[in-house]
């Protein structure tokens, strides 16, 4: 009997080949005639990906079409396309599965960014052969920039400026002005919504201040790149209100 595999052999696997090379050991007993059994192929080796990389904070914005390029093979002895699926995945979620060609293949796929609040965004690229051997190709984030522009009832007077430097490393700063005494709040948020420091809480009397962020949260632990949303609300005897800026933290 011819036995082919590659790669280690676990569990049922080795009993089943050692049972198999123990019976061809016992000699036979006389018989008239020949054969030959078809030959086993034990594939435990994974496919090959390589998802070409973004430079670092690569924007794009809602509506933006993205193309994302890599690199697929695979030694798997088999030509079936059923044999060898890839997906896209974009932060967890599959977007598209396709066959992949086991030779060294270069593939490309277009995907159109979403009008999303602003978000980092991460893609994958998983190749599978007939075996379930699977590998993941990792390419870095990048950011979606939301188009949409939220207008929201602003109290006469009260201001936020654009931060400053923007991108920023290690600080950034925020010029504001309240029209009135008020209650204030100026908090940092990440893009997905999670508040990451708040800069300034309480009473305060109308005039011109300014704040200033050190990219850290309020731990004291720095934050790694990426945008940042600045959100001001105002409660003033008169109105209230809300204003939100954006700024990128940079390595």
């Amino acid at each position: 009997m011819a036995i082919k595999w590659r790669g280690r052999l676990r569990g049922t696997a080795v009993v089943s080949v050692a049972a198999a090379l123990v019976a061809f050991a016992v000699p036979a007993a006389a018989a008239v005639g020949s054969g030959t059994s078809k030959s086993t192929v034990i594939d435990t080796r994974a496919p090959l990906v390589t998802v070409d990389q973004f430079p670092e904070f690569t924007f794009f914005q809602g509506g933006d079409m993205v193309t994302f390029h890599w690199f697929t093979g695979d030694d798997h002895p088999s030509y079936l396309s059923r044999d060898f699926i890839a997906s896209v995945l974009i932060d967890g979620q599959v977007e598209a599965t396709f066959n992949y060609h086991p030779d060294i293949d270069e593939a490309t796929w277009e995907w159109m960014a979403p009008e999303v609040t602003s978000a980092n965004v991460h893609l994958e690229v998983q190749a599978k052969d007939a075996f379930g051997n699977t590998t993941v190709g990792t390419g870095n984030s990048f950011i979606v920039l939301s188009t949409v522009t939220d207008v929201p009832i602003v109290p006469a007077g009260l201001e936020l400026a654009n931060p400053a430097p923007n991108p920023f490393n290690p600080s950034t700063r925020l010029n504001f002005h309240l029209p009135e005494s008020g209650r204030l709040h100026l908090v940092v948020y990440d893009a997905r919504g999670h508040r990451i420091r708040t800069l300034l809480t309480g009473n305060m009397a109308g005039g011109d201040f300014a704040a200033s962020w050190d990219g850290r949260n309020d731990r004291g632990q720095a934050q790694s790149g990426g945008v940042y949303i600045f959100v001001l609300d105002f409660q003033g005897f008169n109105n209230s209100g809300r204003i939100t800026r954006k700024a990128v933290l940079i390595p």
